[in-house]
């Protein structure tokens, strides 16, 4: 009998289009790529924390709720950003919007902003405190940025204007003021980087690209902005440093290259690089590395990248638009995030370099004993993320799948908090579905939102699936 103490909690609205990549937006057992596949994003950014990767992008997903998928992506929607955590590259766990951009419906934190697009992020201890940083472009119209005391906020806006506009000296020119990069040294000295387009008769040497210090608050600009001269540049500004050489890389230009002589000719929408011994240059040309998605899947389009390095290894995060092939919408443009390693040769070249499907390995294991939010999964089918960070199924059967779960055959019990569907259970298989997996627990649900079940005995690694019947909403789960 219910406990009179006891809130039944309400089952959390799914939209047409929540629905819509439940049911179509998928990847096979073997791929990785892309990263999420329940939630369109671009524009990767990536910060790493204690043992912890997250990973940021432009919130698409918003503009597919706003259009239906029957117009192109416009981006003028689009006014919050993704927040996706990682501890092995391969389960994900989605961590909810960041809201960002608040002119238009005083939500966001940045009032005087209208959109949020393709983020940079980074974090800095001052005076003895971590603090965490997310700069963001109005379009193509400045740069702002947000203060927060974790990576998923709550952020504030400290400045309460933009960080870059056009007033700022050697800015008032660029085409497109956006898509901002950052990286702060050893020595705790920042850097941002940015800017992109190009005039009709400039596309060979757009003189667009910028470069500053950041004041030790990491909220203001020191020092005036030097030009960096990027061959072909577009947009999408990059910033590593390898060794004692800085690596600035950006996304090539789309103007025809027939007539053109410069000796640094590259093809259409790659991610060119350049290299200098000083982190505000000067910077010079080497060549470029990725080459664009295009050219394995078909579906061209701008590129935005994050090059990083995670447990000593080197890989790249960028956008393609594989996923919206799936989905069956009138209209395209809508993005998915790839992560690939990404190669560094001896002498520091980089080489050139192709997207896939196949993606990264894990790193580690998924370690089991915590609760872990139902967002937590390498990949799903028929299940729908709700605005609430919970997982829905809309049809029977439908899944959760986390990859290389370590069990070390002491865990007895497993326990979910869940809106049940009355009368029908939650099962959970390793290694596969129906008759190619082993069911080794089954939670009757009743009219109650906790759950549990014994579990049968496992050893090894597998991959594990929560198989959900449809109505059913999980919001988080345990095995320990």
């Amino acid at each position: 009998m219910e406990s009179k103490n006891e809130t039944i909690l309400e089952a959390t609205a799914v939209t047409e289009m929540q629905k819509l990549m439940a049911e179509k937006a998928f990847k096979m057992p073997g791929e990785n790529n892309p990263v999420v596949a329940h939630k369109y994003g671009a524009d990767p950014a990536i910060l790493i924390y204690k043992d912890t990767l997250y990973l940021y992008t432009t919130n698409d997903m918003q503009q597919f709720e706003f259009t239906k998928g029957k117009t192109d992506n416009g981006y003028n929607k689009i006014t919050s950003l993704n927040v996706f955590s990682t501890k092995d590259l391969v389960n994900w766990t989605d961590c909810g919007e960041i809201k960002v951009a608040g002119k238009n419906d005083f939500i966001g934190a940045a009032l005087w902003a209208s959109n949020s697009w393709a983020p940079a992020v980074c974090w800095k201890n001052i005076n003895g405190k971590d603090k965490f940083f997310i700069y963001f472009a109005d379009s193509g119209n400045g740069i702002g940025v947000l203060e927060g005391e974790s990576p998923v906020g709550p952020f504030i806006d400290p400045i309460k204007e933009p960080l870059i506009s056009r007033k700022v000296p050697t800015c008032e020119k660029i085409n497109w003021l956006f898509d901002p990069a950052v990286i702060v040294d050893d020595d705790g000295q920042a850097y941002i980087y940015f800017g992109g387009g190009h005039d009709p008769d400039k596309y060979e040497h757009p003189m667009n690209a910028r470069c500053a210090a950041l004041s030790d608050d990491m909220v203001h600009l020191e020092g005036e902005p030097k030009v960096i001269d990027a061959p072909f540049l577009f947009e999408d500004s990059g910033i590593n440093k390898i060794g004692d050489t800085w690596y600035y890389t950006y996304c090539t230009n789309w103007a025809d290259r027939k007539d053109t002589k410069d000796p640094d000719k590259m093809p259409i929408a790659v991610i060119g690089y350049m290299t200098s011994k000083n982190p505000l240059g000067p910077f010079e040309y080497k060549g470029y590395t990725l080459e664009n998605p295009g050219t394995v899947f078909g579906a061209w389009g701008n590129n935005h990248h994050w090059i990083f390095n995670f447990r000593g290894n080197w890989y790249i995060a960028y956008h393609t638009q594989t996923l919206e092939k799936t989905t069956g919408q009138e209209k395209g443009g809508y993005r998915n995030i790839f992560i690939d390693h990404f190669a560094v040769n001896a002498d520091g070249s980089l080489p050139i370099q192709k997207s896939t499907k196949k993606g990264v390995e894990q790193s580690g294991v998924f370690a089991l004993g915590d609760v872990v939010p139902a967002t937590t999964m390498a990949s799903s089918v028929n299940v729908a993320v709700t605005s609430k960070q919970s997982v829905a199924a809309v049809k029977e059967g439908g899944y959760v799948c986390i990859k290389g779960v370590e069990f070390k055959g002491t865990e007895a019990e497993f326990t979910a908090e869940c809106i049940p569907a009355d009368g029908k259970s939650i099962k959970l298989n390793i290694d596969g579905i129906g008759s190619n997996g082993t069911e080794i627990a089954a939670a009757k649900l009743g009219n109650k939102n906790s759950v549990s079940a014994k579990l049968n005995a496992v050893s090894g690694k597998h991959d594990l699936f929560i198989i959900l019947p449809e109505g059913c909403e999980l919001i988080n789960w345990q095995i320990k």
